[in-house]
């Protein structure tokens, strides 16, 4: 999963701070960056001062370039090298003309099943094309996340990755508004962790933070985020070291999706290889977000991973051994059937 970061030239930022921030991120393993030659507020001769140094720095980073360029400054930018984020209002012809020559990346947000088609029939080069969402800088305006996973699957459908953007929390936040720049609404104030992770169990193919001067944790936080797994904070109910070890893993939904729980596929087997055993422990009523796991009261069944979806009673076979943070239950209704999913305890 290559992630990246975003800056941008003309727009008061200190070149410095904006090297600095590059250098970083390319010390972190992150690979993309994001910028814009259509911000309405620019200084237009600092501009392309910023620009020539932005584009110098990350080319000796072995960054990815990605410029987001409407259809009438397009050629001004024809540097080799750079990914062209085209916004609307390009022809289809246009596109498929820069596709044969250039790496080059749709809008996200506003494309469709029948414009990727026309493409397709025109002979587009689809090696040549990803793809971007939109950010909101605008409150309250930012994607519903259902309308982004039917965008995202139109464009999977036709073998073409999809990125998206999350908003700096701790960082210096784009002007003029200064309100973030997230995709998603509901992420406007999350932490660049939270909001990444939520958009990498959505299965995003790569994320960028948005805002032009993230700070070094948020840019480590982004780098962490290696592919298609829920990531959820939780807290230990148990202090029992067999319990705990198993909990450390990774695991695997079942693709049968039960009513109440979401059942792990490797619990059992992971119970198996510690050589430990479970005795039953706060066997008391389970509530949404609490991770529970079989004792040997269950036979067979014990050692198996449970995250429950709603309330239900307790079990004497049944031990509540952790709890997923409040502020992060939600990612429970993202774990999808076969998908991985695993827990960092704090």
């Amino acid at each position: 999963m290559q992630n990246g970061i975003s800056v941008y030239a003309g727009l008061g930022y200190d070149i410095e701070n904006i090297v600095r921030v590059i250098e970083k991120s390319a010390e972190l393993g992150l690979k993309k960056i994001f910028t814009s030659s259509q911000i309405p507020e620019v200084e237009s001769e600092k501009f392309f001062e910023d620009f020539a140094k932005i584009v110098s720095t990350a080319i000796s980073n072995d960054f990815e370039i990605i410029l987001d360029v409407n259809p009438n400054n397009f050629s001004a930018f024809d540097f080799e090298g750079l990914t062209l984020r085209l916004d609307d209002g390009f022809t289809a012809a246009q596109i498929v003309e820069l596709s044969l020559m250039r790496k080059i990346q749709l809008n996200a947000s506003t494309i469709t099943n029948e414009f990727l088609t026309v493409l397709l029939n025109l002979g587009a080069n689809f090696k040549n094309i990803s793809a971007l969402h939109n950010f909101y800088p605008h409150p309250l305006t930012g994607l519903d996340v259902e309308f982004f996973e039917s965008q995202n699957k139109i464009l999977h459908d036709f073998g073409i990755s999809v990125g998206a953007f999350v908003a700096s929390r701790d960082g210096v936040k784009r002007p003029p508004l200064g309100e973030g720049l997230p995709t998603l609404e509901d992420c406007r104030n999350f932490s660049v962790d939270l909001a990444a992770r939520f958009l990498a169990a959505l299965g995003t193919d790569f994320i960028i933070i948005a805002d032009g001067l993230p700070t070094d944790e948020e840019c480590s936080a982004l780098a962490k985020i290696s592919g298609n797994e829920v990531i959820m904070q939780a807290k230990f109910l148990t202090d029992d070291n067999t319990t705990q070890e198993i909990l450390k893993n990774s695991f695997t939904r079942r693709p049968d999706v039960s009513k109440y729980v979401i059942r792990a596929i490797e619990g059992r087997e992971f119970f198996k290889s510690t050589g430990g055993s479970i005795q039953p422990n706060n066997t008391v009523e389970r509530n949404f977000g609490d991770v529970t796991i079989d004792n040997e009261n269950f036979g067979r069944y014990c050692g198996e991973i449970q995250i429950v979806k709603e309330k239900i009673f307790s079990d004497l076979r049944v031990n509540v051994v952790a709890h997923i943070l409040d502020e992060e239950i939600f990612l429970v209704n993202y774990i999808k059937p076969s998908q991985k999913f695993s827990f960092r305890f704090i």
